[in-house]
C-alpha cells in the first residue's frame, strides 16, 4: 500500500512540474535584431516638408501693415552709419579759353568743395552712394603785358553740381559723371604807367565732366575715409570754354 501511495505521488509531482513552469511565466519576449534607430531629424522631416527660407523673407518683405505702409525696414543705415559728408582740396591745371582766339592761356586752378551724398535719403540700396552733389569753389588767374601796361584777370568758379556713381561692385571706388550750375565771377585790372582800372562782371556757369573717385576707409573701425578724385571738368561761362584737368584730396564722414 505504501508502495502504491509513493509512486502516485512521484508521478504527480512529474506532471505538476511542466505545468508550474508554463504558468510562472512566459516565454522572453523577442527583440528583432535589425530594429531600424530613431531619428529625430529623419522623423520629423518625414512629417513636414522642407520649406525655403528665402521664402519666408519675400512674405515678409511684401506684407503690409494695417496702415497701408511697408513693414520691411532696410538696414542700410545701420550697415554704414556714414553721414555721406566730404571736405576736398582741389588743384590742377586750368585752361582759360582766350578772347583773343588763340591756344589757351594755362594757368594753375585751386579750389575747395563740400560733397553731400543725397541718395541716402532716398532709402534705395542702389542709389545710396551713386547718387551725390557738390557745392564747389575753384579759382584761376591769367596776367599779360609789359612794365608800361599790365593786364590781370581773375575768375572765380561758384557751381552747385549733382553727380551719378557708377560703383565697381561693392568697393568704395568708381567712375561718375557730372552735370551743374553757377555763376562766373571776373576781376580785371589794367594798369598803365601807375594807373590802375578795375572792370569786374558775373556770368551764368554750366558746368560739366567726368571722373574717379575713391572713399576708403583711414581705419578699421569709424566712420573717417580718405576722399579723393581724378577729373575732367569745363566750364562754359558765355562763349569762353574753360576747361579744368586735376584732382582732389580731402576727407570724409
Amino acid at each position: 500500500m505504501k508502495t502504491w501511495l509513493l509512486r502516485c505521488a512521484l508521478g504527480s509531482l512529474a506532471l505538476s512540474a511542466p505545468a508550474l513552469a508554463q504558468d510562472e511565466g512566459d516565454d522572453p519576449y523577442a527583440y528583432p535584431d535589425d530594429a531600424p534607430s530613431y531619428d529625430a531629424a529623419e522623423s520629423y522631416d518625414g512629417i513636414r516638408p522642407k520649406v525655403d527660407q528665402t521664402d519666408d523673407f519675400r512674405r515678409v518683405s511684401e506684407q503690409e501693415g494695417d496702415d497701408g505702409e511697408d513693414d520691411f525696414e532696410t538696414l542700410s543705415s545701420l550697415d554704414d552709419p556714414n553721414l555721406g559728408v566730404a571736405m576736398e582740396f582741389i588743384s590742377g591745371a586750368l585752361f582759360l579759353d582766350s578772347p583773343r582766339g588763340r591756344a589757351a592761356d594755362t594757368r594753375l586752378g585751386l579750389g575747395v568743395r563740400a560733397t553731400w551724398e543725397y541718395g541716402r535719403i532716398l532709402d534705395n540700396e542702389s542709389l545710396r552712394e551713386a547718387l551725390w552733389a557738390d557745392l564747389r569753389w575753384t579759382y584761376g588767374g591769367t596776367s599779360d603785358g609789359t612794365e608800361f601796361l599790365q593786364g590781370k584777370t581773375n575768375i572765380h568758379y561758384f557751381t552747385i553740381a549733382p553727380a551719378y556713381e557708377l560703383k565697381l561692385g561693392k568697393s568704395d571706388f568708381g567712375f561718375f559723371g557730372q552735370l551743374g550750375g553757377g555763376i562766373a565771377y571776373q576781376a580785371s585790372s589794367i594798369t598803365i604807367d601807375t594807373v590802375e582800372t578795375k572792370v569786374s562782371g558775373i556770368k551764368p556757369l554750366f558746368q560739366y565732366g567726368v571722373g574717379f573717385r575713391g572713399r576708403p576707409r583711414i581705419t578699421s573701425s569709424g566712420n573717417l575715409r580718405l576722399a579723393f578724385r581724378v577729373e575732367a571738368m569745363g566750364f562754359r561761362r558765355g562763349y569762353h570754354n574753360d576747361f579744368f584737368l586735376g584732382g582732389s584730396l580731402g576727407t570724409a564722414f
